[in-house]
């Protein structure tokens, strides 16, 4: 699947993989507000989420929901 970064204006910031979204977190400059997932938040996705500092990740399903951050089903 895919997922999509937006900023704080909700503007796509980029569009990743969702088996390199962890991996794309660690390396992007400017930090994703929004995270949109078609599929799973994996533990591993949204640890990275927490570290970029997201604030809201919307997705399918979710691994876990031990987090600050806000999750949203799709």
């Amino acid at each position: 699947g895919k997922a999509i970064l937006l900023d704080d204006s909700l503007n796509e910031m980029k569009k990743v993989s969702v088996k390199n979204l962890a991996s794309s977190l660690k390396r992007v400059r400017n930090k994703p507000t929004v995270i949109i997932i078609d599929g799973t938040a994996t533990k591993s996705i949204i640890n990275s989420s927490e570290e970029a500092g997201c604030k809201v990740i919307i997705a399918k399903n979710f691994a876990t929901t031990d987090t600050n951050i806000k999750l949203m089903s799709l």
